[in-house]
């Protein structure tokens, strides 16, 4: 029985996130800024499944991700889980007027939103879990953001486009 054209890619991306995941949370001492890419990585996988590829089965997911995020990262529930789902329902919310936007302005939206969520994460991090706010990592999140941004993007409309 062949599955749908939209269940495959909607899977596939699932297990983008599982990958980006599982080497995000497994500390790489060899090559240090893999764990942060991957980081990232995950964040765009999200981001782009929200945007392009919305199902309710996405606040399951968001929330067994950032439960697992926040048990392995901080050794408590708090951080990854409520940005995962207020971004969720922020997007639920806003996702009537972005329509009208075309696949540029969406790429940027996208890329704003990345941004939005990690710079929210470190906050939250600050107040709930007493995370030491360090500029340099801020930095590395944009750095890193940028020069991922443009090859996930490219990657993930190849993948669309199978």
């Amino acid at each position: 029985m062949e599955l749908p054209r939209n269940f495959k890619i909607y899977l596939f991306f699932n297990l983008l996130l599982l990958l980006s995941f599982s080497v995000t949370i497994n500390s790489l001492t060899d090559i240090p800024y893999i764990n942060f890419i991957f980081y990232i990585f995950f964040h765009l996988v999200f981001i782009y499944l929200l945007f392009y590829h919305y199902h309710f089965s996405l606040f399951v997911i968001a929330f067994i991700y950032g439960i697992f995020f926040d048990i392995f990262l901080f050794n408590q529930i708090s951080v990854h889980l409520i940005t995962f789902l207020i971004f969720i329902i922020l997007f639920l919310q806003i996702k009537r007027f972005m329509i009208q936007l075309n696949s540029f302005q969406i790429s940027i939206v996208i890329f704003f939103a990345l941004i939005i969520i990690l710079f929210f994460e470190i906050i939250l991090a600050y107040f709930l879990t007493n995370n030491v706010f360090i500029f340099s990592n801020i930095l590395k999140y944009i750095i890193v953001s940028i020069l991922l941004f443009i090859p996930s993007i490219f990657l993930f409309t190849k993948i669309d486009a199978k």
